[in-house]
């Protein structure tokens, strides 16, 4: 096992643990500070975060500056590590980041954001493709980030297809890659702000020993822990 993996896990039973491995700050699209953030995750009484901050290749003039602002937090209560949120850029596993970034990262995550192609995100004109080739795009997109072997995380898996597209995967795509982190080493995400029955993908990652990352996207202060609360059944803050 991949020494990052120790921070992961398929946790037994209905324990919850106390970590969020997703959240960002007004470094980028957040409305709270680093030490916002982290102190609100120590009256969640959370014991682990990330700070998945969203980053691109042209975000070297300032994320050396976030990692440190990250580091030099109290670890007593709370141990808050450095990532990155990156985009998974094409169907050979491609991330927008640079080595320069990726070295001050605990953990790198890659997510789904727009499809090839796409330069943004443009609602009232979604690219032309069946719900079937919607659910393949990003399964392709995922599996070649996972097999690449550069990330830890795989951020919020179908994301685009539940929130964006609105429809739901096929079973097999989504077993599919949770099998493929499995023999990666990569952590499935779990995400409280896409995935509405994260039981579900708990269940699917238990049966083929996928490393779990729990996560709420968090981009308020009162984002955080809303994965904990929904494993718990309260999806309220």
């Amino acid at each position: 096992m991949h020494p990052k993996l120790k921070e992961f896990a398929v946790f037994e039973g209905a324990a919850v643990p106390p970590v969020d491995y997703h959240m960002h700050t007004n470094w980028t699209d957040g409305a709270n500070t680093v030490e916002e953030m982290h102190a609100g995750a120590i009256a969640t009484d959370l014991t682990r975060i990330l700070f998945s901050e969203h980053a691109r290749k042209t975000s070297g003039d300032w994320f050396g500056q976030f990692a440190n602002e990250v580091r030099t937090l109290p670890s007593d209560r709370c141990r808050a590590m450095v990532g990155a949120e990156v985009k998974i850029e094409n169907f050979d596993g491609a991330l927008d980041i640079t080595d320069n970034i990726r070295r001050h990262c605990d953990l790198v995550m890659g997510s789904v954001h727009r499809f090839p192609g796409e330069t943004a995100i443009d609602k009232a004109n979604p690219p032309p493709l069946s719900v079937a080739e919607v659910a393949d795009t990003e399964f392709r997109l995922s599996r070649a980030a996972i097999q690449a072997g550069r990330i830890d995380i795989l951020g919020h898996p179908f994301g685009m297809s539940y929130r964006r597209f609105k429809i739901e995967p096929p079973q097999e795509l989504i077993e599919q890659l949770a099998i493929d982190c499995a023999q990666y080493g990569v952590a499935f995400e779990i995400n409280a702000n896409y995935h509405r029955d994260p039981w579900r993908f708990i269940a699917i990652c238990r049966k083929y020993g996928t490393p779990i990352s729990l996560g709420s996207n968090a981009h308020r202060r009162e984002d955080i822990g809303a994965i904990t609360r929904l494993l718990k059944g309260v999806t309220g803050a």
